[in-house]
């Protein structure tokens, strides 16, 4: 999805169709085929994990384009990045990276961050690692350019909504914070090689649960100041 929706802004203003969009799918499909053969075995004997074959799975993909086209109008836009890379190395801390799905840019310099989402937009009061990740892009991108983003967009395709936030300093300035105060810790654990678990209901979602000390698996043997040299901390 995030592919065919940065390949279609190839096409010039006008051609930016619902259709084109879908003529699209299979030959993303095919690519991913490409860069790693492993992904033929989400269809087992052609079926995919939800019940669905090949055919049905890329439907369902564009039903998702065709919830985007509800959303925006992409004839009428065009983005000054897509799939841009962005990072920032923060003073003492660690070496910020992300990649934006597409940033627009206002006549007058305004930036816009947007990112998609092909699952459905958070319940009220679940926000938090949304607004999180968003802010992190707006983090970066302010510290790499010195322009504080003018909006962050996130669009769920899921269930078509839109939410879009308008970033302060005072917001990225704690999101630096955070980040900082997540860093010190994994430092701390580095250090010290205690790694302790927090279970969550996210667990359910966990491919790592046999080797998880909350679900009584045993964790695999790290030598000794690996992951602090690995992360480059020393003393």
């Amino acid at each position: 999805m995030h592919a065919v929706l940065e390949r279609l802004y190839d096409a010039p203003l006008g051609e930016r169709t619902l259709a084109a969009a879908h003529d699209l799918l299979p030959g993303e499909w095919d690519r991913l085929l490409e860069a790693d053969e492993r992904y033929a075995g989400l269809f087992t004997d052609g079926i995919g994990p939800d019940g669905q074959d090949r055919a049905g799975w890329l439907a369902g993909a564009g039903s998702l384009l065709g919830t985007y086209f509800t959303l925006e109008n992409p004839n009428r836009l065009e983005p000054a990045e897509r799939e841009l890379l962005v990072e920032s190395q923060l003073d003492g801390g660690p070496l910020l990276r992300g990649i934006v799905d597409r940033l627009d840019v206002a006549p007058d310099g305004a930036l816009r961050v947007v990112d998609y989402k092909t699952g459905r937009s958070p319940r009220p009061g679940y926000e938090t690692s949304a607004v999180f990740q968003m802010r992190f892009y707006g983090l970066v991108l302010w510290r790499e350019r010195g322009v504080l983003p003018k909006m962050l967009q996130l669009v769920y395709l899921g269930d078509g909504q839109v939410l879009r936030g308008e970033p302060t300093t005072d917001h990225l300035v704690h999101t630096e914070q955070k980040i900082r105060a997540i860093w010190s810790g994994i430092e701390d654990a580095a250090r010290t090689g205690e790694w302790k678990p927090r279970k969550s209901k996210l667990c359910g979602w966990c491919a790592h649960q046999a080797i998880c000390p909350e679900f009584g698996g045993t964790l695999p043997e790290i030598p000794e100041g690996a992951v602090a040299l690995r992360l480059g901390i020393t003393g």
